[in-house]
Parts: structure tokens; sequence; C-alpha cells
């Protein structure tokens, strides 16, 4: 197990740059903990990350890979699946505020591009999302599913003459 520490003040032209930093580091890592607080500072206020982690390397002498699935990043969304992330990004804000934890402990942006790609529609095709986790799965899995087939469901029953409806 390891240990890194991020510190990110929030009224700094750096805080941007520092924050990309901290999603690289998550965005490589197996994150196993986290505490964070905020400090006020003489510079300013200050949010500071504890994270203990388990690098690639680790994981791999560990344990077999796993049979996560990691779609590729550099297709771009289609219309459905970007209305799908965002319905995904606006339910994750909600719930992160309501446990009052940050939006990445809910879930990565990175998962949730990966959920909307394969696309899952099911509690078992979210276990396939590398890095999800069985516990993430199991606490907002049946939410995520929600979400995800009423986007899809929305968009079917859409009627294709609806633009022209009413009009002379």
């Amino acid at each position: 197990m390891r240990c890194k520490i991020f510190s990110v003040p929030l009224e700094s032209e750096k805080a941007f740059e520092k924050e990309r930093k901290l999603n690289d580091f998550l965005g490589a890592t197996n994150v196993k903990r986290v505490f964070a607080s905020l400090a006020n500072q003489p510079e300013g206020p200050l949010w500071s990350v504890l994270f203990l982690y388990e690098d690639e390397a680790q994981v791999t002498q560990k344990a077999p890979a796993s049979p996560g699935v990691t779609m590729d990043p550099g297709t771009p969304l289609t219309g459905e699946q970007v209305k799908s992330i965002v319905a995904l990004k606006k339910w994750r804000a909600d719930q992160a505020a309501q446990e009052g934890v940050p939006l990445y402990m809910v879930a990565q942006n990175r998962w949730l591009e990966d959920i909307v790609r394969m696309p899952a529609r099911s509690l078992d095709d979210l276990t396939k999302v590398k890095g999800l986790g069985e516990w993430r799965v199991q606490k907002y899995g049946a939410k995520m599913v929600e979400i995800l087939n009423s986007a899809s469901s929305a968009k079917r029953s859409w009627p294709a003459s609806s633009y022209s409806a009413g009009r002379a």
C-alpha cells in the first residue's frame, strides 16, 4: 500500500493544473482509501487529499487482471450517449452532494463514459467496467441502470413526426 497527498489551492491560477494532475493520478492507480479536508492557509483556502493506493505494478503482482472493460476514449460519443452521460453526471452530482463527498467518490468520468459506450443496461454489465468495483455497483448500480434505461426508452418512445404535429 502506498500513500500520496495532493494539495489544491482553491483560489489560485494553479488550481486547474493541480486538479488535472490529481485526475491523472486517479486514472493510473487503484485507490483504496481517501481522506480529504479543507484548510485555511495564509495564502488562502486549500483542499488537501490523502490517498492510500496500489499502483498498477502492485495490482498485477497481487492478482490476475480483472475482467473489466475499458472502451476506446478516442471515439466520439453519439447523441444518445451524450444524453445518457449528462443524465448520469447530474445524478452523480446530486448523489455526491447528498453524501457530502467529491464527485469522483461516487463515479469517475472515465467510468461513466465506459458505461454509456458499452452500453450498460444491467447490473451485470456494470460489473464489467474496469475500476467501478463491486461495492459501487451494489450501492449505485440500480439507479445507474434505471437512468440508462429511461434515457434509451425516452428516445424510442418519442414520436417520429412530433416536430410537424399540429402544423398546418
